[in-house]
């Protein structure tokens, strides 16, 4: 009996270290420079300022809502074929331009509810996804005109196309689990892409039977791409929509944490994510807000860990309590306008 006793002290002493060192090495996803090494990136304000000097003036489908007669939302500005990449040992894209210490916190949950399959309102909030982030895109109203439930985001909605795409036999395929499989046993392929996009219900077409099923068509993590370099991953992001003052923020930290998630479980190190941007718009009710963010000076990018507290054996298992934020020193919170 003694014996035994002394075993399973051993075997505790045996497990805990090994996960804290598992914790310790996957902490360091990236490659931080110091601080003081890091140079300001203003990507982000470079690209306001071109929207605003270059953009193409275009009437957009909430000028023509009912509810937006008399709001000042007539038209937006928009470029097309933009792209931000950002060499993350410089630091995370968490804009310092304007403080987003806590909605950075709720776009992750909003991604972790997507890869889990999240397609409700309810659903979303379970993952720690805001309820101000789709309350107002799923009311009873905007849902009939889909044929869709109050809250239901619809079929052709993220969550929906990453965990439950359908397939022609009927079945349905989760994309994220199967990028994680095909990275973890083949990093060198070409083929680590999934996407957000289902036409059929995206785009939909009534007269080929399948009407549009879904409130908000994705705007972004339309397609995601993954190169591995021996022991280096690099993420392209493609977003087919971005309201570059308010959306554009929050997606930026929603995939790359997304990115850091897909790193940790294939043991690579994250070094590049770059965001490509077909037509990103600033709207005229935002304007003055724009103009405030292109006064203000460049701070540098800040550090995003993924510290887990318990054994993670899948990425479904994350959640946005594991991701912590530091040498964040960001601007004054600002209240930016968007368009529902």
């Amino acid at each position: 009996m003694k014996y035994n006793i002394i075993t399973i002290t051993l075997c505790q002493y045996v497990i805990v270290p090994s996960f804290r060192s598992k914790l310790s090495s996957m902490e360091n996803l990236i490659n931080y420079k110091p601080v003081s090494e890091r140079t300001f990136d203003t990507q982000y304000q470079d690209l306001l300022k071109d929207i605003l000097e270059n953009g193409k003036s275009k009437v957009t489908i909430h000028s023509k809502l009912a509810e937006n007669k008399s709001s000042g939302n007539q038209y937006c500005l928009e470029l097309s074929g933009k792209m931000l990449t950002y060499d993350l040992s410089n630091g995370v894209p968490i804009l310092p331009i304007r403080d987003l210490g806590k909605s950075y916190k709720g776009a992750i949950g909003e991604v972790v509810a997507f890869i889990n399959g999240a397609r409700t309102l309810e659903d979303l909030e379970k993952f720690g996804c805001p309820k101000i982030f789709w309350e107002r895109w799923v009311t009873k109203e905007k849902c009939e005109v889909w044929g869709l439930p109050e809250h239901d985001l619809g079929g052709g909605s993220y969550g929906a196309a990453l965990s439950a795409m359908p397939m022609p036999d009927g079945k349905t395929f989760n994309q994220v689990e199967a990028l994680i499989k095909q990275m973890q046993k083949m990093p060198f392929l070409r083929t680590h892409l999934i996407t957000t996009w289902y036409p059929p219900f995206a785009l939909g077409d009534k007269d080929q039977g399948s009407p549009r099923k879904v409130v908000v068509a994705p705007c972004h993590g339309n397609v995601l791409q993954f190169n591995v370099f021996g022991d280096e991953m690099h993420m392209i992001h493609y977003q087919r929509s971005a309201d570059a003052p308010v959306g554009l923020v929050l997606n930026l930290a929603e995939w790359v944490a997304f990115g850091m998630m897909v790193a940790y479980m294939t043991k690579l190190k994250f070094t590049q994510y770059t965001h490509y941007l077909p037509n990103p718009q600033i709207y005229d009710i935002q304007i003055d807000s724009v103009k405030e963010l292109l006064s203000r000076e460049p701070r540098k990018l800040p550090s995003l860990y993924l510290r887990p507290q318990r054994e993670i054996n899948s990425i479904f298992d994350f959640r946005k309590e594991d991701f912590v934020l530091e040498d964040y020193e960001p601007h004054e919170k600002i209240i930016i306008p968007t368009p529902v």
